[in-house]
């Protein structure tokens, strides 16, 4: 019996529902899912596999590995999914090299963050000390293991450094569960 989410689990949250629809949208061919954990994000699209750097019960073949150094041949993969796993390291840039090196040319990177700089993420961190997700709060030093922090521009900037061209971008509402639990309930 396998114990990972379901989407609705997955979907419960409104913010999450948005960005993950349009990250399915996207997948193309043959699809690698960096930071995969259970593979959720991509199992619809039937031709993923997932990396992640421990194994886990999984919806699609997973590959234990390093995101800074992935265990695959240049140019197999026809689209890269980078979900929520940026913030995670302290060298994007080096997992966003090795994405390019995996991809065949002119295929596609998809990637999400959360929008540490975003103004009302920044507007509660002025009220609150943290913003309930990207940043620490100082009394309970909760970071969500979190150790690089984007905004907008700071995304922009990395991507191009690593080569990429940017086909489109989407924005959305910030992450905040408190916000969510009370959006949850009212819907």
């Amino acid at each position: 019996m396998i114990s990972v989410r379901t989407d609705k689990e997955m979907f419960r949250d409104c913010f999450v529902e948005k960005t993950m629809r349009i990250v399915r949208r996207n997948l193309q061919g043959l699809t690698l899912d960096v930071g995969s954990f259970d593979g959720l994000i991509v199992v619809p699209h039937k031709n993923a596999v997932g990396l992640d750097i421990k194994p886990t019960e999984s919806y699609v073949p997973l590959v234990v590995g390093d995101m800074h150094n992935l265990p695959f041949k240049n140019e197999a993969f026809d689209t890269v999914s980078i979900c929520h796993v940026l913030e995670h390291t302290e060298k994007p840039l080096a997992v966003l090299k090795e994405a390019k090196r995996a991809l065949k040319n002119d295929a596609k990177c998809i990637i999400v963050v959360p929008n540490a700089k975003a103004p009302l993420a920044r507007l509660v961190r002025l009220l609150i000390g943290y913003d309930g997700y990207a940043y620490p709060c100082p009394k309970t030093e909760k970071h969500w293991e979190h150790k690089s922090f984007f905004g907008h521009n700071d995304l922009k900037m990395l991507v191009k450094k690593s080569g990429f061209k940017i086909s489109k971008t989407y924005g959305s509402t910030p992450h905040f569960p408190i916000i969510e639990k009370i959006f949850n309930k009212v819907f």
